[in-house]
């Protein structure tokens, strides 16, 4: 039988499961919005949409993360999904403490093929952590989702 503790750290299937769905470039930056790529992340039936019809909650800047914390492991919530959009300089700030409060047990990863070479880091300033690769799709127009599962909180 597991600690609660180990179950915390691990997103064990005994509480609700928060999911990170992003798109950067490849060198790590988030994309323009303007631009085709991105706009096809956020639209497409493939993209952003296909997790939202999946959650139950959708998590924006500013949400209340203790709150969220008591909800993850509260016995009403055990099969929900969070989920949180990371597209703007708000949303990375929702990242950053999720990641503080080591609360992310999925990331969907949309890398565009593009090479941004500046702008705003995705993954810049995150808690240390080790994730499996859980599956990897690519799609016609250069885009690979990645999809990543937490394995660990490396101290």
């Amino acid at each position: 039988m597991r600690d609660d503790h180990a179950s915390f750290l691990d997103g064990g299937n005994d509480m609700a499961k928060i999911q990170i769905i992003a798109a950067m470039t490849m060198d790590g930056f988030l994309p323009k919005a303007d631009e085709n790529l991105m706009q096809w992340v956020m639209n497409d039936t493939k993209g952003f949409p296909y997790w939202h019809e999946r959650s139950i909650y959708r998590l924006t800047p500013h949400y209340p993360l203790l709150d969220l914390l008591a909800e993850k492991h509260s016995d009403n919530n055990q099969s929900d999904t969070y989920i949180a959009e990371i597209s703007d300089k708000d949303s990375i700030e929702l990242l950053r403490g999720l990641s503080r409060y080591n609360l992310i047990d999925e990331m969907v990863v949309y890398i565009l093929p593009i090479i941004a070479g500046k702008g705003t880091p995705v993954f810049d300033d995150l808690t240390p952590s080790r994730w499996n690769v859980h599956k990897t799709t690519s799609f016609s127009n250069g885009i690979t989702r990645i999809i990543y599962r937490n394995s660990c909180i490396l101290q």
